[in-house]
């Protein structure tokens, strides 16, 4: 059997423990995702994208008072990767944000690691296309922008 390639993480997200906590939970799923490293801030991010070219970055959406959404758009164009936000604010204004300007999922940061992981490897495959549905019962954006299921606030 032919082992499949892994797929490269970065991890953003300002607190040093959450990183270290996300990282080796992705570790956890070698091989098929790795942790390629992780940042801080905003700057961090980018610089490090640029030079690491991940597949796939686990953003923060709120870095220390910098606005992690933001980030999403750039981090696609100098890394050319997929993009799930984590973020302990996941509200709707937060997750439509999150899929309008380009992320795959958005995840209350409240989720257990089991579907984490689960919503990362169901986005390996994407190379285009709208928001990612990673479990059962997600909850989707329509164009109205009104979710479909309002009972699991943490996946959009």
């Amino acid at each position: 059997m032919p082992l499949q390639p892994s797929t490269s993480v970065l991890v953003v997200d300002d607190q040093p423990s959450i990183r270290t906590g996300l990282r080796l939970l992705i570790d956890s799923e070698r091989p098929r995702l790795y942790s390629a490293g992780s940042a801080g801030c905003t700057a961090e991010a980018l610089a490090l994208a640029r030079c690491l070219r991940p597949e796939l970055v686990l953003l923060d959406a709120d870095l220390g008072g910098e606005d992690g959404l933001a980030l999403i758009p750039m981090l696609q164009r100098v890394a050319t990767c997929q993009v799930v936000v984590l973020t302990s604010t996941a509200t709707l204004p937060v997750r439509q944000r999150a899929l309008q300007l380009g992320a795959r999922a958005c995840l209350s940061k409240t989720v257990p690691g089991a579907e984490l992981l689960a919503c990362l490897l169901a986005t390996i495959p994407l190379n285009g296309g709208g928001a990612l549905s990673c479990l059962p019962g997600s909850q989707l954006l329509g164009d109205t922008g009104k979710s479909s299921d309002a009972g699991h606030a943490g996946v959009a």
